[in-house]
């Protein structure tokens, strides 16, 4: 059976952000980087009209892109981070390792469900928001994989391949 395979890799999809990486010498430090989203999708089916159409899939890539662009990104479930609410909850304070840092809260995105957000977990959060939407079209079931491939600099990429379940 042909495998149709379509790419999204558009000069616009990247965004700016910066973290703290727990653990990880230097990183633990507030740092950025200038990130690039790719998406590649293979499909199972061989009627070639079944697929998603580019502007969809392009709309979904533009939602978390601007959901994380120019944000501080922070792992709800990190061991070593410590978030709460201050000034009446339009801050977030946050405690690493003996440092405190207070940011406003609409410059910040708490992701839910990651430990840490090394590029590997970055691109495993987007793969669920993609995937999340590919479901709520019920056309989900004729992509056989998808995959993320997300860069934090010229030449380290991290891909990030499953099914849509």
């Amino acid at each position: 059976m042909p495998i149709l395979e379509q790419n999204y890799s558009r000069p616009r999809n990247h965004f700016s952000a910066c973290h703290f990486l727990i653990g990880y010498s230097r990183c633990d430090r507030l740092h950025g980087h200038d990130y690039s989203v790719k998406l590649r999708m293979k499909y199972h089916s061989e009627i070639i009209d079944q697929f998603f159409d580019f502007r969809v899939v392009n709309s979904w890539v533009n939602q978390i892109i601007n959901e994380l662009n120019h944000k501080i990104l922070l792992p709800e479930r990190s061991p070593g981070i410590k978030i709460q609410p201050i000034r009446n909850g339009e801050n977030w304070l946050i405690l690493l390792q003996g440092k405190e840092y207070s940011f406003p809260q609409k410059d910040v995105k708490i992701l839910k469900g990651i430990e840490q957000t090394t590029c590997e977990h970055l691109a495993e959060y987007i793969h669920k928001f993609i995937s999340s939407k590919m479901k709520e079209t019920g056309k989900y079931e004729m992509v056989s994989e998808l995959t993320i491939i997300l860069s934090e600099t010229v030449g380290n990429e991290v891909s990030y391949s499953s099914k849509i379940i």
